[in-house]
């Protein structure tokens, strides 16, 4: 009998030796990672573990919203929103406290669910709904604290199917429970809460207080300025500055706008002073002046909001639509500003003198304009964003837009591809000479949508890109050399050894003297025209219907345009001269009619029977 009692007894002593006790060192053990031994640091540790004096000063900034449970977040709503309280209804709070301010300010948007809130307002927004939902707890109540759930009865209400969300009694405020996203397993409260608890606030009041330890919180909140403005000031003004008219005093109105006012009146005087100061000045210069009004209105709308928000303190739905409009005018400038600097890189660019006129310039510029306008559409979707559209319906919007204006302007996108064409594949260049069908004339400028040509008349002519990217271009500026091909017509009468003396003559005319010394700055005057893979040719090439036609080819190098005129107006005058010394003459178009019946002349004294009985016509 006492072998059975023992067994168990023995039984339980040998579980209790293999499984260590709750508590026991043993049962957070990690072969892996090693427990730290704290031996060296002992004394260091007792003093960080000793009460600070000044934590007291510190706690609420080091401490942040406790959103664990419904009650965690009650109790820390509760705790954030008095120290608020009591340091804002405080008129000589120090500046470590005002630094504190600032901290519990922005702790407030960790109680809210403000996913569908601009994360520009979402700060202002939370505060100010805190400040309703404290006015309406102080007035209505809460259950008791064991009432309300904390960690470990929400998990067991989810584990039981329940929704994990909890409901104030007696108001239409709920605790619910984040499921995705960075503040996943957080209780705050609901959306439908900032919404329903402005509305709330107007309604009850009027009801008395239950506890006064936050007593006339709006007040505070929403109509008294930053501790920066003496108190002693505010109160000096008569009544009706004082009044409040929609969340807002009278003065803090009419400060307001006196803000603004300068704002825009500072505005438009420096964009006048820029005006007339970039009057006449280079592009280059003109553009770059032109940077300085937008970046100034950005910098004023910064100011202004400042003001605006913490110093004269404007809150509440006021307060939002000014943002609105102060962040839709930086969003503008900021793409104007883009936009302009992406234009005068451009310039500079263009400007370069290595890559002045230069195919890498054009790329480089236009590379440039694409590169400025996806910034501007990038800063556009994020400003947007940060404004209060939803970042899908925004992409999504952009990519509807696009598809129509795709569709609507495909004439547009095609020059914008032609002109890419151009640029890769290189037929011409700026301040290159080219003709495209019946244009010719000098490329100015090569853009987005068209192709400047200067043409011979001086007239100017765009062509879209489109057309230029399919067309058939004689790029004359890439020329190597200026080729002559002229015809030198002499009479029918002139007897075969004076044309073969015409040749000669021409080729010493257009050659460069065996017994010519070529020496640094003495060039013969022909070396333009005798390269040795482009020798001169002259020939006695064909019979016209009306003269004996000498074939003259020449290349001139380099292929300056004036420089060859110069050239050829010299050959053609000591081809005149030499003509004229030997006695050759030149033809022109002349018709001999022959009547019936008449001798006819011999082919090779036509023209020389000047006196025959033959009745001659001559016609020019």
């Amino acid at each position: 009998m006492r072998l059975f009692i023992h067994l168990p007894i023995f039984c339980l002593f040998l579980w209790g030796i293999a499984i260590p006790a709750v508590g026991d060192p043993l049962e957070d053990f990690n072969p892996v990672t090693p427990l730290e031994d704290p031996g060296e640091i002992l004394n260091l540790l007792d003093e960080l573990e000793s009460e600070s004096p000044d934590s007291d000063d510190v706690g609420y900034l080091l401490h942040p919203a406790n959103t664990s449970s419904p009650r965690d977040t009650t109790v820390s709503f509760l705790k954030l929103t008095q120290r608020f309280y009591d340091l804002i209804s405080d008129e000589s709070y120090s500046s470590k406290e005002r630094v504190e301010v600032f901290h519990l300010f922005g702790q407030m948007q960790e109680f809210f669910d403000l996913r569908g809130v601009a994360p520009s307002l979402q700060k202002d927004y939370a505060s100010a709904s805190a400040i309703y939902l404290r006015e309406i707890i102080d007035r209505v109540g809460l259950p008791l604290l064991e009432d309300i759930p904390d960690e470990r009865m929400m998990s067991k209400a989810i584990k039981d199917g329940f929704p994990a969300r909890w409901q104030l009694p007696g108001m239409p405020f709920e605790i619910i429970r984040i499921d995705s996203g960075e503040d996943e397993g957080h209780y705050v409260f609901s959306s439908e809460t900032l919404m329903e608890v402005k509305p709330l606030f107007s309604e009850i009041r009027h009801l008395p207080y239950r506890t006064d330890k936050a007593k006339d919180f709006y007040y505070y909140f929403f109509l008294t300025p930053n501790p920066v403005i003496p108190s002693a000031l505010i109160d000096n003004l008569p009544s009706w500055a004082l009044a409040d008219f929609y969340e807002q005093t009278v003065w803090q109105w009419l400060s307001m706008l006196i803000v603004l006012l300068a704002a825009v009146l500072s505005v438009l005087l420096l964009r006048m002073l820029i005006k007339r100061i970039a009057n006449g000045k280079a592009d280059l210069v003109r553009h770059s002046l032109f940077l300085i009004p937008p970046g100034y209105t950005i910098v004023v709308c910064y100011i202004s909001h400042d003001l605006i928000d913490d110093k004269i303190f404007i809150t509440g739905d006021v307060f939002q639509v000014v943002v609105y409009v102060i962040y839709a005018i930086i969003l503008m400038c900021a793409i104007i500003l883009i936009f302009m600097l992406g234009t005068i890189v451009a310039d500079i660019v263009t400007g370069s003198k290595r890559l002045h006129q230069s195919f890498d310039s054009q790329l480089t510029r236009i590379g440039i304009r694409i590169l400025s306008i996806v910034v501007c559409l990038a800063i556009l979707i994020q400003g947007l964003h940060h404004i209060g559209f939803s970042l899908a319906t925004v992409i999504a919007g952009a990519g509807v837009t696009g598809l129509a204006v795709a569709l609507a302007a495909q004439s547009t996108l095609r020059n914008v591809f032609g002109s890419l064409m151009i640029l890769l594949d290189k037929p011409f260049r700026v301040g290159q000479r080219i003709k495209v069908g019946a244009t010719d004339g000098v490329v100015e400028e090569i853009g987005l949508r068209s192709t400047k040509i200067r043409l011979l008349t001086g007239h100017v002519t765009s062509i879209p890109n489109e057309r230029m990217a399919d067309a058939e271009i004689e790029n004359i500026g890439q020329r190597p050399y200026i080729r002559r091909l002229t015809n030198i017509t002499i009479t029918y009468g002139t007897p075969i050894p004076k044309v073969r003396r015409a040749v000669e003559i021409i080729r010493e005319i257009l050659s460069v003297p065996e017994d010519f010394i070529a020496e640094v700055g003495n060039q013969h005057p022909n070396a333009c025209i005798n390269h040795p893979d482009f020798r001169p040719r002259v020939a006695f090439n064909e019979f016209n219907p009306d003269s004996l036609n000498i074939l003259m080819i020449y290349w001139h190098f380099p292929p300056d345009y004036w420089e060859s005129m110069a050239f050829t107006q010299r050959i053609n005058e000591t081809i005149m001269k030499r003509f004229e010394e030997e006695g050759i003459e030149f033809a022109f178009p002349t018709q001999t009619i022959h009547l019936a019946g008449e001798k006819v002349t011999p082919f090779p004294n036509i023209e020389a029977e000047s006196n025959g009985p033959a009745n001659e016509t001559t016609s020019s």
